[in-house]
């Protein structure tokens, strides 16, 4: 069933187009349907736009009055609220603090609008920067990888990775 909804010219076979198209179509179906089914919950006030303050109360309305105080983890939360905003503010075109639908899915789904690549780049870098100097290290590219289980060897891809790494990733040596 699902090779004839890919297979567009109906000839028996997918091709690579096809398949790519497919994709993209699953891809951009499954964005609209998350964006749809988050902005009945962010849109509070229901007037088709999602205000900052709406988002910031509706994820960490309860916390935000006690400043975090009652969580064990306050620092996480406190860095979650500073990435999302900033993240609130990267999407938002306008700079109006108010995100429209496209804005919101901009939020949601920085990878697939240029004008956000900056923002994934930097929550990526410090997903990977484990000890916080700004860089990424060869252990802390593996390590994103690829962690060890006790005894476990490790696979050739890795040694293919680290060698990359130093002569084609860290161009500045």
């Amino acid at each position: 069933k699902i090779v004839d909804r890919i297979d567009t010219d109906k000839d028996g076979y997918i091709t690579h187009s096809e398949l790519q198209k497919w994709i993209k179509h699953r891809q951009r179906r499954y964005i609209e349907e998350n964006v749809n089914k988050h902005w009945k919950d962010y849109d509070g006030n229901k007037d088709d736009k999602i205000a900052w303050e709406e988002y910031k109360n509706t994820t960490y309305g309860y916390y935000l009055g006690e400043d975090f105080d009652d969580i064990e983890d306050k620092h996480t939360y406190k860095s979650m609220l500073a990435r999302d905003e900033r993240r609130f503010k990267a999407a938002d075109k306008d700079g109006d603090g108010i995100a429209t639908r496209e804005e919101f899915t901009a939020f949601l789904h920085p990878e697939e609008f240029d004008y956000m690549k900056d923002v994934v780049v930097q929550e990526t870098v410090e997903d990977i920067d484990k000890n916080g100097d700004g860089k990424i290290n060869l252990n802390e590219y593996i390590g994103d990888m690829f962690t060890p289980e006790d005894g476990e060897t490790e696979p050739d891809w890795v040694q293919t990775e680290k060698k990359h790494f130093v002569e084609f990733r860290d161009v500045n040596k």
